[in-house]
């Protein structure tokens, strides 16, 4: 390295060393930065294993959780949120998912019961 070179190199730190001097504690926000943690890891892909469906796919369709996509082994089933007592309640009007925590229920079309699931 040409010494010219090292005293770029060696100025350049410094001024990184400095700013980061700079920061206050306090003023820092605390918690993960969005950065690091954007909004789509809320919403990512949930597996659960069902009791006569076997294992069923919930893949959220955008960030706000208004739509997923239910994969299941016969078709991939697109629902939208509909209002729940308790938990978070996806239908089409014939398949219905409701999530309560590592808990599901799901009907699926053509079913006179709905079957429990559990999060894997």
């Amino acid at each position: 390295m040409r010494p010219s070179s090292k005293f770029v190199a060696l100025a350049a730190i410094a001024m990184l060393t400095s700013l980061t001097a700079c920061v206050d504690d306090e003023s820092a926000p605390s918690g993960p930065s969005a950065l690091i943690t954007p909004p789509i890891m809320n919403t990512r892909p949930a597996t659960f294993v069902c009791d006569n469906a076997g294992s069923v796919v919930v893949r959220p369709v955008g960030e706000d959780g208004k739509n997923i996509t239910l994969a299941t082994r016969r078709s991939d089933i697109k629902l939208r949120l509909v209002p729940a007592d308790q938990g978070r309640k996806y239908s089409d009007g014939q398949t219905v998912f409701w999530i309560n925590g590592p808990n599901a229920r799901l009907l699926l079309e053509g079913q006179q019961e709905p079957e429990d699931c559990k999060q894997r």
